[in-house]
């Protein structure tokens, strides 16, 4: 059976060990920038939110919701949307090989909406690469918002997309 459950510092190992295992099996290394460790760490504590759905005793699949702390990751400010925002990022999305197609990342894009909105964020932004095709396909069904294509992290391509929670 899969449980959901909010990830804490004492499941780094395993948070580190299942981006290694995404990045190591993509062919197309583009489709996900190579997270570090220190980075995964920072989004186990507050304000950040990292949910995992886990498979026993195996982190099968993660999410993380991510308080921008640099301009770069800010997204909001790319967006130049008319109004007052709290904005956070749909930050990584994680899924096992062998788990995909069971709508997972679907699953965690809403858990995280809810949590975020129970917090008081009223605007959620996320990065995808154009030829992630799945992940494009799961935040569109789930009502996000193309804006543009830009160069984030270091140079890599990336769609933007947002969505106002209610």
């Amino acid at each position: 059976m899969l449980t959901l459950k909010q990830c804490g510092i004492s499941d780094l190992e395993a948070v580190v060990a299942l981006n290694e295992t995404v990045y190591e099996g993509l062919s197309d290394k583009t489709l996900l920038r190579h997270n570090t460790r220190e980075m995964l760490a920072s989004c186990l504590y507050e304000p950040n939110v990292t949910l995992g759905i886990w498979d026993g005793a195996v982190l099968v699949a993660a999410g993380i919701f991510y308080v921008p702390q640099t301009i770069e990751e800010d997204h909001v400010h790319d967006l130049n949307l008319p109004g007052a925002y709290k904005s956070g990022n749909q930050k990584l999305f994680l899924v096992r090989e062998s788990y995909r197609g069971r709508g997972l990342q679907r699953r965690l894009i809403r858990e995280i909406e809810k949590m975020a909105f129970d917090r008081g964020y009223n605007l959620l932004c996320t990065t995808c690469a154009p030829g992630n095709m799945y992940s494009i396909a799961n935040f569109e069904k789930e009502g996000y918002t193309y804006a543009k294509t830009e160069r984030k992290y270091g140079g890599m391509i990336r769609n933007l997309y947002f969505k106002v929670i209610r």
